[in-house]
């Protein structure tokens, strides 16, 4: 879906849109990264069921502070905010994409 969103948004603004990975030699990652013409505009964390906010994307989210940063999970009882990272249900966050 993510790459699917990455493509839509190349063809329709005809700017360059990529899907990426991030994994820093100390071992912290993060699942996708979107970018836009070179810069990060969101990092994505994906998860089943966890609300913890998980340690790497809080850094991620510091390091690239344009960045939208968001956890996303498939069981999840409750949304919410943490440090400015919304942690929330994955249907819902990829619903909410344009493609």
């Amino acid at each position: 879906m993510l790459l699917k969103q990455a493509h839509f948004l190349q063809d329709t603004s005809g700017k360059a849109f990529g899907l990426h990975y991030i994994r820093t030699k100390d071992g912290a990652e993060v699942d996708f990264a979107l970018s836009k013409e070179g810069s990060l505009t969101h990092l994505i964390e994906c998860k089943l069921g966890d609300n913890k906010l998980q340690r790497s994307l809080s850094r991620f989210a510091r390091d690239f502070a344009g960045a939208e940063a968001v956890q996303i999970a498939h069981h999840l009882r409750q949304e919410e905010a943490c440090n400015g990272i919304r942690i929330t249900d994955a249907a819902r966050w990829l619903s909410e994409l344009a493609a």
